[in-house]
């Protein structure tokens, strides 16, 4: 399913800059994390993991079809990013992981 179909946008080959974006989670919880150029990382929700993740086009993390999985327990996230609000939110791909 496409990020279209889940009512998510898709930034296809836009070079987006996240560095400064407020970032949350899927709830909209501010959460912490740093953002540099198109680059994030944050720690894992369920291990405690750093996780990086990119909002480049086709790059892991970029979208619900390329998620990140955390390298400590498996757990996907993927990125939602709101160029116009300046907000970041990072969503839970694979929760049970």
């Amino acid at each position: 399913m496409s990020n279209e179909q889940h009512g998510y946008l898709k930034f296809g080959g836009m070079n987006v800059k996240i560095t400064g974006f407020l970032i949350m989670n899927g709830n909209g919880d501010q959460i912490p994390a740093d953002a540099h150029g198109n680059n994030v990382a944050f720690t894992c929700s369920k291990c405690s993991h750093p996780v990086l993740a990119s909002a480049l086009e086709n790059q892991r993390g970029s979208d619900f079809d390329h998620p990140v999985d955390c390298k400590g327990c498996g757990r996907g996230y993927w990125l939602d990013v709101r160029p116009s609000a300046e907000k970041l939110y990072i969503h839970v791909w694979r929760p049970n992981a």
